[in-house]
């Protein structure tokens, strides 16, 4: 046998599976080969130290339980507020408390410190001598940057209504319905929702609120704008109607524009068609006609 083939039968014969005479083919090598009995030795030498690993004590039952309460401890530790947690929750607490939280609000803010911040400057600022605008370009300036402001504000105050809910909203504009001589602002916050309020709901019932005071310029003037941008069919057919019965001439293109638009609803173009076509005729005065008049809208429901 040559020393590659003892070596691997080590294994075997130290396990007393190798056949007899190759055990004594083995034995005989071993006594006269000096590199296989190296290797033999270290092959025991293994064997006996993984005999000693059986002799390992088993870890104590406490063990676990020491670990686990080492690591709670330690859990605890890193769960523990910082020194600056207490007077950064109250500084939080302090701009909570403060400042609004709604975007709109904090919009109208934000407006209000810097009008603040305009007007105190001009006041404790020292103006030079001869400076107050008197010429007609300074006033009209003057005009325009207040016209601004009034926008701004305007705008702020129609975000903030629409942080209401669409049922708070609806129940505003029922309750219009009840007046019977609304003042301008109230006209005003009708067609503001005519134009930007999101349900469809909300800008039907404003129609059929509007619809009994189409005598008024405004609130033709108001219907005319918002229609081009109204999407709905439903509130489409609504607006247009309350024109043609108000006989608002102005309406003409609009209606035009309408009845020939092929990506509308077909509704809506028969109903500008039919509109056109009562303009057209003549009315018995140059007076408008009663909203009352206008055909009735169905009630919308909430959604």
């Amino acid at each position: 046998m040559n020393c590659q083939r003892v070596q691997d039968s080590f294994i075997d014969y130290q396990d007393g599976s190798l056949p007899v005479d190759e055990a004594a083919q083995l034995r005989t090598h071993l006594a006269s080969c000096p590199v296989c009995q190296r290797e033999w030795s270290a092959l025991q030498e293994i064997t006996r130290k993984f005999d000693a690993l059986s002799d390992i004590p088993e870890p104590s039952p406490r063990l676990r339980e020491q670990f686990y309460a080492m690591l709670d401890t330690h859990q605890d530790m890193a769960d523990a507020p910082s020194p600056f947690a207490l007077a950064r929750s109250r500084i939080d607490r302090f701009f909570a408390a403060l400042l609004p939280s709604q975007p709109a609000w904090q919009f109208a803010f934000a407006l209000a410190l810097l009008l603040s911040g305009l007007i105190a400057g001009r006041h404790f600022t020292v103006q030079p001598v001869a400076v107050t605008p008197t010429d007609d370009s300074a006033k009209a300036e003057l005009a325009a940057l207040r016209a601004q402001v009034n926008s701004i504000g305007q705008l702020v105050t129609y975000s903030i209504q629409q942080q209401q809910s669409t049922s708070e909203r609806m129940q505003a504009v029922l309750a219009t319905m009840d007046l019977k001589s609304p003042d301008r602002k109230v006209l005003t916050d009708l067609v503001g929702s005519l134009a930007f309020d999101p349900s469809i709901n909300v800008r039907l019932s404003v129609v059929e609120a509007l619809a009994q005071h189409a005598d008024d310029s405004l609130v033709r003037a108001g219907v005319l704008s918002a229609l081009p941008r109204e999407t709905a069919p439903l509130v489409q057919v609504a607006m247009i109607e309350l024109l043609a019965t108000a006989r608002d001439q102005s309406a003409k293109p609009v209606f035009e524009k309408l009845s020939r638009d092929e990506a509308l609803d077909r509704n809506v173009r028969e109903s500008a068609r039919r509109a056109l076509a009562a303009l057209s005729l003549p009315g018995p005065s140059d007076s408008h006609k009663p909203a009352a008049t206008l055909k009735p809208i169905p009630q919308p429901t909430l959604t």
